[in-house]
Parts: C-alpha cells; structure tokens; sequence
C-alpha cells in the first residue's frame, strides 16, 4: 500500500481549494504521506525505497464518491425504458427484485464496481433494496471488496403491505433486518474503513410509522446511521396526509428521522419548510439527477438546498433508472440541469458539482475525515486523469472544467483506493473485466426471458 506519483497537477479539494503545479504526492500504509513538489516527492519516495510512477503532466483528483445505487439494477439497465416512478417499479423491480439470488447480485455488484472504477470513484454507497432470500448482503460486499472499492452499504428493507404494490416475498420482518444489520456491522466494519453499515428503509410509502420509528431508534442505540429514499415524487406527501393526515416532514421529524447522520436521497418534491427543517437538523441530502430525469421524477432543488446550508452528494441511482454507474456524467448533467433549470450560468459551477462529488459526499456519509481531498493524513483514495487519452478530453485548460464538462473514462488511467491500484494505465489490477462482463449478460438475458420481456429460446 505504498507508492508515489510525480509530474502532476494534484487538485486537492481541500478546504484552501489548493491546486499543486509540477507536484507529486506519496503514501504509505494506505494514507497520504507527502504533497510537494516533484523534486521533493522523488528525493522522499528514493529514500524510503518507494517506488515512483511519472504522471506525465496528468491531473490527480480525489476518488469520487457514488452516494446512491443499487448495484443489483446493473442487470437491467435499458428495461425501464419511458416509465414514471410509480410504473417502473411494479413492472420491472418489482418482479425482478423477487428473482434476484446470489449468482445475480454477484454478477451485478462486480460489474457496476468496474464501471464505477472506470468513471474514477473510489467509494460506492449501496442501497441494497431486495431480500428474498438470505444472503444477499454478503453477495454485494463480498463482490465489491473483492474490487477493491470503499462501500457504505444499506440494508434495504419495507414492511408495510396494506394496500402496496410490493410482491410478498420483498416484505421484511423487521427484527431480522435489525439482526442482519447488527451482524454485518461486526464482521465487516474494521479499522481501514472499507466497509460501513447503514439501515436503508425503502421510503415513506414502504413502511409503517412503528416499523420507521423502530429503526430510527435502532440505528441509534447502536450506531448504525439511515438512509432513505424521501420526496422523490410527491408521492410521499399524498401518501403520508391519505395514511396519517399529516406531511411528509412532520411524519419524518415524529420517527426521529431528521438528525444529523441521516442521508436523504433524492429530495425533490420539496417545499421552503421541507428544506428549513432538513437544514435545522442538518439532515444529508444525496441528489441523483439522471435518475431523477429518467423517471421524470422532477427536478431537486439543490441550489436551495445548497443556500440553506445543507449538505448536498451526487449519486447516480441504481443502472435501471441512469442506465449507468458513471459519474462523470452524474458530474456534467448535475452543472447543466440546475444552470438551464435557473436560466443561470452560476446557478452550479464545475467546482461546486466537482465539490458535491468528493468533499461534500463524504461528508454525508460520515467520512470527511478520512476522504473526499487530497491532504496529509486521509485514505489515499484519488485517480489520475490524463486528458490526452481522448479526444473528448482535450486540450485542458482548467482541469476542473475539463474533468466536468468534458471528460470521458479513456481519461481515467489509475485508480487508487485506500492505496491499493485498481485501474493501472487503464487496465485493471484485480479483476477480469471481459470475464465478468460476460458473465453478467449471460446471466442478464436469462433474467430477461424470466421477466417476460423476450420469447423464451431455450
């Protein structure tokens, strides 16, 4: 877990906004060790017996970090094509939720961790949303430490069945959700920080106040933070007035939601006081825009939420309603919705949505000191994007603007995760990436014909 890179610009993010020139940066054990200049990081890295590698005037960024998906829905991307929210989940989650086992969600979570790799980020939020049947938490971390990528990983769960859309074999007992979680947290959970448990309860419509309640207070008693898909649609406030005749908010605040380590994703059927109550209990907030398109979902408020002083990340959802895992797209569609959705060209800049995508997002969930820059002390967790691996890529003038408006994954050479190299001059250094491809179709198109959208061949 030792190395050095020099001949970089390095853009920290850091809170000085610090930009090295003609700088490298050395790590040891994993953390940064050094940043300084190239002379200074080649004398270091020579007397310690490091081995040096030569950006060759590339840029180093810190990893991104993905804070929403659902990295079994790698398997269906382009099946959800031209529905609403409402529409896509009985046809296609639904239906396919109750299929996944072990071999899909494997196939899956290996996949969408290269495809996350490939786009330069180092941290995947996971938001495990279907249990059918036992297991399927390890599946999804086992694949995606096997990767080499941080995961925070939530165990999805619903318990309301009155009157829902959800297939019988997608509601959960509640008390195994909290054993499960409980479980996880102790085998995975360990000094590097590779793996961080969340309680993931589906959304306001999915659960019961008690069921919602009880795992606020679980998470609390023993440590475990809580993410949840909130104000997606408007969905959320007809369905809390028609179930408990009160909003959304106050049905939220009452659960003992609204605290500091909660991360709210998605966030778009918001009003003024939905916001002013999110930003007085400093609730997190992850915006998911593709997704949030795809769906026609709406459009989240983030530059209001932003001017509250709440903390925004950027999450590309799960590939069934992006259709992908990449973020540097998550990065230019998030500037330019919000500048044509305010008619203004400051409404989001590229430093700010490159900000939302590192600094900011390991805020949300729970790890500002130890990821999201680039400075002494913290994970060595960042990529190395050279600009003339495309022609899409060049000439860079601010790397900032380049990476988000006009960057592609041929930019992205070397990834380094809690320093340990995962993509090496674009190849990868633990994974078969043909090999796990394929297996993914093979097991995509079985799932395909399973879900009736194709004549059965076999």
């Amino acid at each position: 877990m030792h190395g050095a890179i020099t001949n970089a610009t390095i853009v920290s993010m850091d809170k000085s906004k610090r930009v090295y020139s003609q700088a490298g940066i050395l790590y040891k054990n994993g953390r940064i060790a050094a940043i300084d200049s190239s002379a200074a990081i080649q004398a270091l890295a020579k007397d310690q017996g490091i081995p040096v590698q030569d950006a060759k005037e590339a840029v180093i960024f810190p990893g991104l970090i993905n804070t929403h998906n659902h990295l079994f829905q790698h398997l269906l991307k382009g099946l959800g094509t031209d529905m609403s929210l409402e529409g896509w989940w009985p046809r296609v989650i639904g239906p396919a939720g109750v299929l996944m086992r072990e071999r899909h969600v494997r196939a899956a979570s290996s996949a969408g961790a290269l495809e996350a790799i490939r786009s330069g980020t180092t941290t995947v939020v996971d938001y495990m949303q279907v249990h059918p049947v036992k297991g399927l938490s390890d599946a999804v971390i086992e694949s995606v430490t096997a990767a080499g990528l941080r995961l925070v990983y939530g165990r999805g769960f619903r318990n309301y069945a009155k009157d829902a859309r959800f297939p019988p074999e997608l509601i959960d007992d509640i008390d195994d959700v909290f054993a499960e979680a409980i479980e996880l947290k102790h085998r995975y959970e360990d000094e590097t920080q590779k793996v961080k448990i969340y309680l993931a309860p589906a959304a306001a419509w999915a659960m019961s106040f008690d069921g919602l309640k009880r795992a606020a207070e679980f998470g609390k008693e023993n440590g475990i933070p809580l993410m949840m898909h909130v104000f997606e649609t408007g969905t959320d406030n007809e369905v809390c007035c028609a179930r408990y005749g009160k909003r959304a908010i106050d049905y939220y605040e009452e659960a003992g939601l609204l605290q500091p380590d909660f991360l709210a994703v998605h966030c778009v059927a918001m009003d003024a006081e939905d916001i002013r109550r999110f930003a007085e209990n400093d609730v997190k907030v992850s915006h998911n825009p593709v997704s949030n398109m795809y769906l026609a979902s709406g459009i989240a408020p983030v530059p209001k939420l932003l001017n509250a002083g709440i903390t925004v990340g950027l999450g590309t959802d799960g590939a069934a309603s992006n259709n992908s895992n990449n973020m540097l797209e998550t990065l230019k569609i998030t500037a330019l919705l919000h500048k044509v959705y305010g008619a203004d060209p400051l409404a989001m800049t590229a430093y700010k949505v490159l900000e939302m995508a590192t600094v900011d997002a390991a805020e949300c969930i729970g790890l500002s000191d130890q990821i999201g820059s680039l400075e002494v002390g913290k994970r060595a967790d960042f990529f190395v994007f050279d600009p003339l691996q495309s022609p899409g890529c060049a000439p860079m003038h601010d790397p900032v603007a380049t990476l988000v408006y006009s960057s592609d994954t041929r930019g992205i050479v070397t990834v380094v995760a809690g320093g340990e190299t995962l993509l090496s001059d674009g190849s990868f250094t633990r994974l078969d990436e043909r090999g796990l491809l394929a297996r993914e179709q093979a097991i995509a198109k079985e799932l395909y014909y399973d879900l009736g959208f194709g004549v059965n061949a076999k």
